[in-house]
């Protein structure tokens, strides 16, 4: 398998651990190997949940988290941390920028949110970086709404949305992740 940060395969394992439930509650139980598939399917679902904490932990606490391409997502502060996260511990850190170690970690966090919630959207196929009402106008704009009807539906003006439409349309040709 190949993977790039171990963001990325906690990310996987939440997903498969997400698919693993949905398939745990769509089975129906009507011979005897149903209710052994059930039983197998929670117990997988368990295993995965398990190594999804361990990978979450290893996200935090452990050097290399974070690949080039998920560096270059984040803002300089978050950048700084995050690259001195490579090789430094948290309390290292703060003695290096001047900075309390929860804050470090704080900061650190932040980063981690930011790479992760861009890959959430990538999955999406919603361009990097949008905030949730760009996410909505996005995905209602290329279900072929109009932006007049856009507007209607979430509660604000035509001219916010268009607004939005153009900032979503710098960011999907400014940022990407491989």
């Amino acid at each position: 398998m190949s993977w790039s940060s171990w963001t990325t395969l906690e990310h996987e394992y939440r997903e498969a651990g997400k698919m693993l439930k949905e398939a745990r509650e769509k089975l129906e139980i009507n011979t005897t190997r149903d209710a052994v598939d059930k039983e197998l399917l929670g117990g997988m679902m368990s295993d995965v949940g398990e190594m999804s904490k361990i990978l979450k932990h290893k996200v935090f606490y452990e050097f290399n988290s974070l690949s080039e391409d998920e560096l270059a997502l984040l803002t300089d502060r978050q950048r700084e941390i995050a690259e001195l996260r490579q090789r430094y511990s948290y309390t290292e850190i703060a003695k290096i920028t001047g900075l309390r170690p929860d804050e470090v970690f704080r900061i650190f966090k932040q980063a981690v949110n930011k790479v992760k919630k861009a890959k959430r959207q990538q999955a999406k196929g919603i361009p990097v970086g949008l905030s949730p009402q760009q996410e909505k106008i996005y995905i209602l704009y290329k279900q072929g709404k109009k932006p007049k009807e856009i507007a209607l539906m979430l509660n604000t003006s035509y001219s916010n949305v268009r607004y939005q439409l153009s900032m979503i349309k710098k960011k999907s040709v400014s940022k990407t992740i491989q």
